[in-house]
């Protein structure tokens, strides 16, 4: 065995081993977007605003629509950061705020896919909803939030 090779071979390992842990903690991670009707006249909001929304402080859009948010289990691992910076809530106690919120109204639709997101927020007037954003077709447009959309430095619902 040749002892000058041992270090190439333990580094070589590590980096095998810290590029499969990187893969396996952001396969949950996915950009999402907000997304309105494609008719909707919203085009930026404060996530100030959508966080008060989504929390119920504030029940309805500028123009006095009643705000609905429609997603995907928030505590999947495509949600949970969207779902964490949103209701400000530990992951575990999300959906349980969620079915506090709607005991009156529902402010949060829970659907079970992208397309199933896209297709309620065009048919729900004031909802906005949060997709992937390689599922968005034309009957959304992406919501800018603080003036960013998904792909820009500091989005406010990226996963890191």
């Amino acid at each position: 065995m040749n002892l000058h090779a041992l270090p190439k071979r333990l580094c070589a390992i590590a980096i095998l081993c810290f590029l499969l842990v990187a893969a396996v903690a952001f396969a949950g991670i996915k950009n999402v977007a907000v997304v309105v009707s494609a008719g909707s006249k919203l085009s930026d909001v404060p996530l100030a605003d959508l966080t008060k929304l989504c929390r119920g402080v504030q029940k309805t859009w500028p123009d006095g629509k009643n705000f609905t948010l429609v997603m995907k289990d928030p505590e999947s691992p495509e949600m949970r950061v969207a779902a964490q910076k949103l209701f400000g809530a530990a992951p575990g106690e999300i959906k349980a705020l969620i079915a506090k919120l709607n005991e009156s109204r529902v402010i949060v639709k829970i659907v079970d896919n992208d397309e199933d997101v896209l297709r309620t927020v065009e048919a729900t007037l004031g909802a906005a909803g949060i997709v992937d954003v390689y599922s968005i077709n034309s009957s959304v447009k992406v919501l800018r939030i603080d003036g960013k959309l998904p792909f820009d430095l500091g989005y406010a619902l990226k996963g890191n």
